[in-house]
């Protein structure tokens, strides 16, 4: 009977990806609109800000990248900065294929690929982890392409009716204007565990030190750089004499 019931289980299509991309898109929504706000602040045109949004879709990144080229950084410094931040990409396809049993349509993969941001990934990750069969191509197309429309949409909205901002209330321009740094903050959060102490504590410091005597575009790159650094450091470093000092006491009980 149980045999009968799983076989039975139909992969979910696109249409099911794209209602599953709801929570995604009302939480896409105010944060990319808040994205069109901030490119027009910095001299950036609406059109400019879907454009961002059309070929980098990088999410908070995108602030960044209008930030320090509105503040006159170079190109090749923000690209540095952003690349550093946005690393861990690289590790969500590897991630997913492990999980994904079936062969893979390559058309189709390079089009969910693309729009695998944090959220689409943790859901995709879900989807495989908890109901495996029900996860396909089709389903996840409508995920990443709906979530990629909803903050292709806020950009556009938010660099058309920047203008209208001002005459919000203030707890609203207040709510927009933290907006960023509380998106940061999530996912500082979010990923945080004890044992990240010693990273998380000298990517602040360092980038803290440098905002100070050199400037804050300088001071990210760096921090992300130092934190980079700290988590080799405690992997191969710290973590290894721990595994040493381990089999060392372990023998000496053994003898």
């Amino acid at each position: 009977m149980s045999q009968h019931t799983t076989s039975s289980i139909q992969p979910a299509g696109f249409w099911q990806g794209a209602k599953d991309s709801q929570a995604i898109i009302f939480t896409y929504l105010p944060v990319s609109f808040a994205f069109g706000v901030s490119a027009t602040q910095f001299g950036f045109t609406p059109w400019e800000a879907l454009f961002l949004s059309c070929s980098m879709y990088a999410g908070a990144s995108q602030f960044l990248v209008v930030a320090l080229l509105g503040s006159g950084t170079s190109i090749w410094m923000t690209a540095l900065t952003v690349i550093a931040l946005d690393i861990r990409h690289v590790l969500y396809g590897p991630a997913l294929q492990n999980l994904i049993q079936d062969r893979l349509n390559l058309k189709k993969t390079a089009v969910w690929a693309w729009g695998l941001t944090d959220e689409v990934f943790a859901a995709g990750m879900i989807k495989l982890s908890q109901r495996r069969q029900e996860w396909s191509e089709s389903w996840m197309l409508g995920l990443s392409l709906f979530s990629w429309m909803s903050w292709a949409l806020g950009s556009l909205l938010g660099g058309l009716f920047s203008d209208q901002v001002a005459n919000l209330p203030q707890f609203l321009q207040a709510a927009l204007d933290f907006l960023l740094p509380a998106l940061f903050l999530s996912f500082l959060l979010a990923a945080f565990e004890k044992k990240h102490t010693l990273v998380v504590s000298v990517s602040l410091i360092v980038a803290a030190i440098s905002c100070y005597f050199i400037n804050l575009s300088a001071a990210i790159f760096i921090g992300i750089l130092s934190g980079i650094l700290a988590g080799i450091f405690k992997y191969y470093v710290l973590k290894q004499h721990d595994d040493v000092t381990m089999n060392h006491v372990g023998e000496e009980h053994g003898s």
